[in-house]
C-alpha cells in the first residue's frame, strides 16, 4: 500500500498546482466510492473520481495539502494533512484525515473526514453531487480556536486520536 499511497499524494499535489484530474481519477478502480462530509459518490468508479476531485480542486483559488503522517496497514492507508489555501482573495487552513482502502493496486474506497465549516463559502458551490446539497455554503467558516496542545484546534486533536485508533485496529 505505501506505494499506492505515495502515488495518491504525488497525484493529488499535481491536481492541486496543475488541476490535473486524469491522474488521480486513473488511481480508482472501476466501481470505487468516494465520500466526504459534503458528497458521496457508492460505486462510481473513476468518473466519480473525476467528479469529485474537479469539483474539490475548483472550490479554491489556490489549495496545497500536506501530509503530517501517513499510516497503513492491511491494505489500508490513513493520511493525516493540513490544506491551505485561497478563495476570493481570503486566506484558509483545514486539517483532516483521509482512508484509502486498496484492492487490486486501485483505490477501492476513498474516505475523508474534516470540519467542514473550515473551508470558506465562495467557491462551495462547486463541491457537490449526488447529496444535491451544499453543505458548505451552509456552514459559518469561522470555529473558535482552544489553543490546546501547541497550537492544535480541538478538531486537530481530535482527527489525530482517531487515526491513530483506527490504525491500531479501533474503530472498525
Amino acid at each position: 500500500m505505501t506505494a499506492l499511497a505515495d502515488t495518491f499524494i504525488a497525484a493529488l499535489h499535481r491536481l492541486e498546482s496543475d488541476r490535473d484530474t486524469d491522474t488521480i481519477a486513473g488511481l480508482f478502480a472501476e466501481d470505487a466510492s468516494l465520500s466526504s462530509p459534503l458528497v458521496s459518490y457508492e460505486d462510481g468508479g473513476t468518473e466519480a473520481a473525476k467528479t469529485f476531485w474537479s469539483h474539490y480542486r475548483d472550490a479554491f483559488e489556490d489549495i496545497a495539502s500536506e501530509f503530517r503522517a501517513v499510516t497503513e496497514t492491511d491494505g489500508v492507508a490513513f493520511l493525516e494533512w493540513r490544506s491551505r489555501g485561497t478563495v476570493a482573495g481570503a486566506a484558509f487552513e483545514y486539517g483532516g484525515v483521509s482512508v484509502l482502502e486498496e484492492a487490486d493496486g486501485k483505490i477501492a474506497s476513498f474516505r475523508t473526514y474534516f470540519d467542514s465549516a473550515r473551508i470558506p463559502r465562495a467557491h462551495a458551490a462547486g463541491a457537490h453531487a449526488s447529496s444535491g446539497e451544499d453543505r458548505a455554503a451552509r456552514a459559518e467558516p469561522e470555529i473558535e480556536r482552544t489553543g490546546k496542545n501547541n497550537g492544535e484546534d480541538d478538531l486537530d486533536t481530535a482527527q489525530r486520536d482517531a487515526a491513530e485508533q483506527r490504525a491500531k485496529g479501533g474503530y472498525s
